[in-house]
């Protein structure tokens, strides 16, 4: 069936594309009405996605910036000493590692401890470059220790601080090793529980508009440090595409692709050969149907809110491609058709389909607006005064900072009293 492409100007969201032939084909007229009465729940939807949209894009290009603007000029003073304090907190919490790790190791008193760190800096200083890169690699090492000791309640921000600057990935990336020997109690009944779900109980649970993508996100760094490919896949297949774009966000591309691999790989084990075959015959297919839509270099002469969401559409499309994901790609098909009102392209079950998908897309646009509304650059622009919200954001600020000097404080008296000397 050929593609009629149609642009978002086009669309009057009523139902009915401009242009459409319905009106002048007699034989088609009658299925035509009852696909446009059905599209009018879809239609609806789409016109609060829409409003809700402009809502988010607003926040994004003018009053987030201009909060960003007066909260830098505002609390200028605050800012600079804030970070002033945080980088001789971990200037600190460093020496401090290297510190504990000479006592114990060379079975020595803290002062002492002291004076050879002190002679090793003027080694360092005073050496040439294999020198240099020896006393580095000591240094790599005790902070690895430092990193995998137990540390007490106390030391809590100081083994934080260590873990994400040697292993920033560590939370997601996980390890076998461990296995369920590795997780609390908790997590260990959130495994067992999830292992043994149905698809259904699954998609259930982490389709609640309230907590679904926290629960989504802790299952699936449970089962990854638990090495459980099978109950990743079940995972990753059992919730929507917002959900994934939005774990996949912050993770380098290297990390994605292998993901995508592996999950697709998984998902693909146990089906018959015959089965994979067709299905990779339809994902190919859908993809090039969508790629003659979407891709940029087929947008030269199209509008620039068309282009705009093409790309978008377009990157949600080759991420779904890479992971082998049939669903995730038939559904942004139907997404595609609904929303350029090409209804010729969808059957009468696939318009009502439209409907279901586009309530689900709404409810996760109106969550992730509720957060937005928290923060406080939400209406920025139309503000009359700034006086509670300098108050309230003061009152953050020393209750974010105000610990952080007391442990700096601490830190600091305690080297006063190993640098002049004394046993701890």
């Amino acid at each position: 069936m050929a593609l009629h492409l149609m642009h978002l100007d086009d669309l009057n969201f009523d139902g009915e594309p401009a242009g459409s032939c319905a009106s002048r084909c007699p034989s088609v007229t009658d299925d035509f009405k009852i696909r446009t009465e059905m599209f009018s729940a879809t239609a609806s939807l789409l016109k609060k996605i829409r409003k809700l949209e402009k809502d988010h894009a607003d926040f994004l290009r003018w009053d987030q910036l201009l909060y960003e603007d007066w909260y830098n000029l505002t609390f200028r003073k605050e800012r600079l000493a804030g970070e002033q304090l945080e980088r001789r907190y971990r200037t600190l919490t460093t020496f401090h590692l290297h510190l504990k790790h000479v006592a114990e190791t060379s079975n020595v008193s803290l002062a002492r401890a002291y004076v050879l760190l002190k002679e090793e800096e003027h080694q360092y200083q005073a050496g040439d470059e294999d020198w240099k890169f020896v006393i580095e690699n000591l240094r790599h090492q005790r902070l690895k220790w430092a990193a995998k000791d137990p540390a007490p309640e106390s030391e809590k921000r100081i083994e934080h601080f260590v873990t994400e600057s040697l292993f920033p990935s560590a939370e997601l990336a996980g390890s076998t090793a461990g296995g369920l020997g590795s997780l609390n109690r908790q997590a260990r009944s959130v495994y067992h529980y999830f292992g043994e779900a149905g698809d259904e109980v699954m998609n259930r649970h982490f389709a609640d508009p309230t907590v679904g993508y926290e629960l989504f996100k802790e299952v699936f760094q449970i089962a990854m440090k638990c090495g459980d490919w099978k109950l990743l896949a079940r995972i990753w297949k059992n919730t929507s595409l917002p959900y994934q774009q939005k774990l996949l966000k912050p993770m380098p591309s290297h990390l994605k692709d292998f993901l995508h691999q592996m999950i697709g790989s998984v998902l693909q084990e146990g089906t018959p050969s015959s089965e994979i075959a067709e299905q990779d015959l339809i994902l190919r297919s859908t993809y090039r149907k969508l790629a003659r839509l979407l891709h940029p270099d087929m947008q030269a002469e199209s509008s620039v809110i068309f282009q705009e969401w093409s790309l978008k559409m377009w990157q949600k499309v080759q991420t779904c491609y890479k992971a082998r994901d049939h669903q995730g790609i038939r559904r942004l098909e139907l997404i595609c058709m609904a929303e350029l009102g090409n209804l010729s392209d969808l059957t009468l079950d696939e318009i009502y389909e439209s409907s279901l998908v586009f309530a689900e897309e709404l409810e996760a646009l109106k969550k992730n607006l509720r957060s937005y509304r928290k923060h406080p650059a939400w209406r920025f622009s139309s503000r009359r005064g700034y006086e509670a919200l300098t108050m309230r954001i003061s009152r953050e600020l020393k209750k974010r900072f105000g610990p952080l000097e007391a442990e700096v404080k601490a830190m600091e008296d305690l080297l006063k009293e190993v640098s002049a000397g004394e046993t701890l």
